[in-house]
């Protein structure tokens, strides 16, 4: 995520250059063959072209509503898991008590295994996510060029990543599942429910720990269903077609309109076509790299970040001494 307030040079001549010289090489060709060569044929009327761009206007409008509600919802459901694992600690650590031939000792290494199991959990989801690309564009992304150059940042090994929480022989178990974030969550319930029948846990406490986890599968659901249903090509598609066929027609009608207003502001159709296609074009860019905010871009939603600010939290509540730091932004970039 870029956390700046205005975007760098380097990033917006990233993804801007090319359109910006197509867009300069076309209408000073159409601007020199209208003046130069006397191809008057080639100014047409305006007010067909202002019907288009508004109708182009009205349809990437809704194109980057829809990819802007998908990259929110994503924040929003990260935003539910950092509480979530909250609560989640909170009720493991207050809700499980010594009972039969638990005692106390056991019992704190219990919950330290449930709590590590959390970490690995929210750790793995988020390398999942990173790791199943919708689009496999890696090197003509700019915005996931920007990532690569200017920041440390990879997406992790996912087994490396969950041995630092679990045990070597489970964090293996649980790599060679096709979806390890399940079954993490499997192992969780199985885990609580040795406890509730050692008698650790009462039956209601029992029942709420098992909603939270419930709610654990539904949050990571939701995060797959943004993941592995990309925004209907359809809509995407045509806008950036739109744009394109709006910005080859607009030198056409501004070189004949600023004519009428002397020979010399025909030159001026160059700079105000350039100009009027590029903002058409950054707001068809904006939209189509919004899509997808699991996908190692500058847009990503920062779950690395995220998953360190829980990692943070659980170990407090442990009372750990030993705490990692908070992630920080590289080159105004957090991922």
């Amino acid at each position: 995520m870029y956390v700046a307030r205005n975007l760098s040079f380097k990033l917006l001549l990233s993804f801007a250059w090319k359109p910006l010289l197509f867009f300069f090489i076309y209408s000073s060709v159409v601007t020199c063959l209208y003046k130069l060569a006397g191809w008057r044929w080639l100014g047409i009327p305006f007010t067909p072209i202002g019907l288009v761009g508004t109708a182009v206007a009205f349809y990437v409008g809704f194109k980057n509503n829809s990819s802007y509600e998908r990259l929110w919802e994503a924040r929003k459901i990260w935003g539910a898991i950092v509480n979530v694992s909250r609560t989640f600690t909170v009720y493991v650590l207050d809700y499980i008590q010594p009972a039969g031939d638990m005692d106390h000792e056991a019992l704190k290494e219990h919950k330290r295994i449930i709590t590590y199991r959390h970490m690995a959990f929210i750790n793995a989801l988020r390398i999942q996510l990173r790791s199943r690309k919708v689009w496999d564009d890696k090197g003509k992304d700019p915005f996931m060029n920007i990532v690569t150059a200017d920041t440390p940042f990879i997406n992790q090994n996912l087994l490396k990543e969950i041995k630092q929480f679990l045990h070597d022989d489970e964090a293996e178990y649980l790599d060679n599942k096709t979806n390890t974030v399940t079954h993490i969550l499997r192992k969780q319930s199985e885990h609580l429910n040795y406890l509730f029948d050692k008698g650790c846990i009462h039956n209601f406490k029992h029942v709420e720990i098992g909603r939270i986890i419930k709610e654990l599968y539904d949050h990571q659901g939701a995060c797959e269903r943004i993941k592995n249903y990309p925004f209907p090509r359809q809509y995407a598609f045509f806008s950036e077609v739109f744009v394109w066929i709006l910005a080859c027609l607009l030198p056409l009608g501004l070189v004949g309109e600023l004519d009428k207003l002397g020979p010399a502001f025909v030159w001026t159709t160059i700079p105000l076509a350039v100009i009027i296609s590029w903002i058409f074009d950054v707001m068809e860019v904006v939209g189509d790299k919004s899509e997808n905010p699991f996908e190692n871009s500058v847009n990503d939603i920062p779950m690395t970040s995220i998953c360190r600010t829980i990692e943070i939290d659980l170990r407090e509540m442990l009372d750990e001494a030993k705490i990692p730091d908070k992630i920080q932004p590289v080159n105004r970039i957090i991922m």
